[in-house]
């Protein structure tokens, strides 16, 4: 009976001892998960498109007696979508369902940082599959910022030289950022991320 009680006892702990590699591979595998600013699109100031614009006299008549409306509202929206990339650098083995090749990104929280002023906060939700062996995975970002709200002070026509810049990333030191914390989808459940990263424009490392 005893004999029985200790094979018993030697199987859960050998299960144990898997299961806790396997979460040690699944954490490994989510850092060394890179992620990135790939662009940014779509940019629109108060319903109108900034694309191809670089000054307040670039838009038309009928652009600029709608933003003046808005703008005697206090109330000047800023649109676009970042598009974030994520890559899995770790090297696709022969079992492609591998814990430690792949990662699952069940959620990520953000929030974007424009010119290094913290704005708005949201949440993508997963799960998203990133595959070992290096290839990239889109996810774009559709946001909206009152700009009146956060750069204000600046003016009109320094809330629609922001935008310009924002449409136009080659020629401005404007800066985006994202403050993010990723969640993993484990065998344990969800667990986060080990702390809070931030997400720029750049190479992949």
């Amino acid at each position: 009976m005893n004999r029985h009680i200790s094979i018993i006892v030697i199987f859960m702990m050998s299960i144990g001892i898997f299961q806790g590699c396997s979460l040690v591979k699944d954490l490994t595998s989510m850092r060394n998960v890179q992620f990135r600013i790939g662009s940014i699109s779509s940019v629109n100031i108060g319903g109108v498109s900034v694309l191809n614009k670089r000054k307040v006299t670039d838009f038309s008549v009928s652009e600029t007696m709608s933003l003046a409306g808005k703008v005697a509202q206090q109330s000047l929206p800023l649109s676009l979508t970042v598009n974030l990339e994520a890559r899995n650098p770790n090297e696709a083995g022969e079992n492609a369902i591998s814990n430690n090749t792949i990662a699952t990104l069940q959620s990520l929280e953000w929030r974007l940082l424009i010119d290094d002023v913290p704005t708005i906060e949201g949440v993508v939700k997963g799960p998203i599959s990133l595959p070992a062996g290096g290839s990239t995975i889109s996810i774009p970002i559709a946001t909206e910022v009152e700009l009146f709200s956060f750069f204000g002070e600046r003016g009109y026509s320094g809330m629609a030289k922001l935008a310009f810049a924002l449409a136009n990333p080659g020629e401005s030191t404007v800066s985006v950022k994202l403050d993010a914390k990723p969640m993993i989808q484990t065998f344990l459940g969800t667990m986060s991320y080990p702390g809070r990263i931030t997400i720029i424009e750049k190479e992949f490392k």
